[in-house]
């Protein structure tokens, strides 16, 4: 059975204030864990900053305890799964972590006191440790996004499995407090066989309901606008940008800014328990891992 619970006693991670009485932050035990510096010029870990002021801050309205037993599809090309309220945003970013787009990004969301759920590739994580670290570090979810974005409706069952489980198995070994059941396909290609599949590991599939398009247009300001038409059409849902574009990183503060203008509320997802690995041999690198082209596809029902 598919539920959906709201967290209780949590708490948020050194250095964050409660932004609201009705704010209820997150683990701060994930918080606690510090990511080690690499001697690569291109991720060296950024000095520590003051605590921030969360007063009049967008921060998070309510943390959402997802329960992923027998899986659960979430967003607007699925059947309506209770998830969010109206005007509820969940924040989401694919396809990091990037040795230099995902800390400005990071910053942005401390600056607003609030969180995000990252959808990690397997080989960006193989590649920048440290990075993937310090988003958890911040207190932010970790899902996963396939090992090198294939699309998962073009290959085998079989080659899906080897996709999804290296990135798990990668991400468990890799993040302190291991890696979220949740899950998003590459070009949202997302075949009933996978799904299926990832109905019996407990993994649950997120979707989306409002598409930054920041893959498709270099202007911050078209990302700007395409989001908030979007939510503007929605009412609110789980919003999809990438941590690997640089009109994201510049675009993300603007956004937050607005998110809080217009009275959007955040909803941070968390899940109720972790992800079992198996083990799985890790695919062929990909040539070209930093830049993805994506293409919105529904849902197959068949």
């Amino acid at each position: 059975m598919r539920m959906l619970l709201l967290a209780t006693v949590l708490t948020l991670p050194a250095g964050f204030a409660v932004a609201a009485e009705n704010i209820h932050p997150v683990n701060a035990d994930a918080a606690a864990a510090v990511a080690q510096p690499s001697t690569d010029d291109t991720a060296k870990a950024p000095e520590a900053k003051p605590a921030i002021d969360c007063t009049g801050k967008l921060g998070v309205s309510r943390v959402a305890e997802v329960d992923t037993t027998g899986g659960g599809d979430y967003g607007e090309q699925y059947p309506p799964t209770k998830l969010l309220e109206k005007g509820e945003v969940v924040i989401t970013f694919d396809d990091g972590p990037h040795p230099k787009f995902t800390r400005p990004i990071l910053e942005a969301l401390a600056e607003q006191c609030t969180k995000a759920t990252f959808f990690e590739l397997g080989e960006m994580i193989k590649n920048f440790p440290d990075i993937a670290k310090e988003v958890q570090a911040a207190g932010h979810t970790v899902g996963t996004h396939t090992w090198s974005h294939r699309n998962l409706g073009a290959i085998s069952l079989d080659r899906s499995k080897s996709q999804i489980e290296s990135a798990i198995s990668l991400a468990e070994t890799t993040l302190p407090e291991g890696v979220a059941p949740f899950f998003r396909f590459p070009y949202l290609s997302d075949p009933k066989r996978v799904r299926d599949y990832l109905a019996k590991r407990n993994i649950a599939v997120m979707g989306i309901d409002a598409d930054s398009l920041d893959w498709r247009y270099r202007s911050p300001d078209r990302v700007f606008k395409n989001i908030f038409n979007a939510l503007d059409k929605s009412g609110g849902g789980i919003m999809l940008f990438h941590d690997i574009h640089p009109q994201t990183a510049k675009v993300i503060p603007e956004v937050l800014a607005e998110l809080k203008k217009r009275g959007y509320k955040v909803v941070h997802l968390v899940p109720k328990s972790r992800v079992e690995t198996v083990a799985m041999s890790e695919p062929e690198p990909t040539s070209k891992p930093l830049r993805r082209s994506h293409k919105h596809r529904r849902s197959s029902k068949h």
